[in-house]
């Protein structure tokens, strides 16, 4: 996997950001922290290492209804 950084746009901030902020008890402090900082800008940048383990966070927290974007940034690389 190539770690390009993948720039968001302001929608996808948005929904990522009301995803994230759901699923915070459901996650460890550390890892939730670290994408919530990133996710403090209008239109957040990640790498493709960030957004994987981000979507796998998500996943491990027991969210069902990742993104179809996120998914395919993920799997395009």
């Amino acid at each position: 996997m190539e770690n390009n950084t993948e720039h968001l746009t302001k929608a996808q901030t948005t929904e990522l950001r009301e995803i994230w902020d759901l699923q915070k008890n459901a996650m460890s402090t550390k890892d939730w922290l670290f994408v919530k900082v990133k996710l403090g800008k209008d239109a957040a940048n990640f790498t493709n290492r960030q957004l994987f383990r981000l979507t796998m966070n998500l996943a491990e927290s027991g969210f069902e209804s990742i993104p179809t974007w996120l998914v395919s940034l993920i799997s395009l690389r």
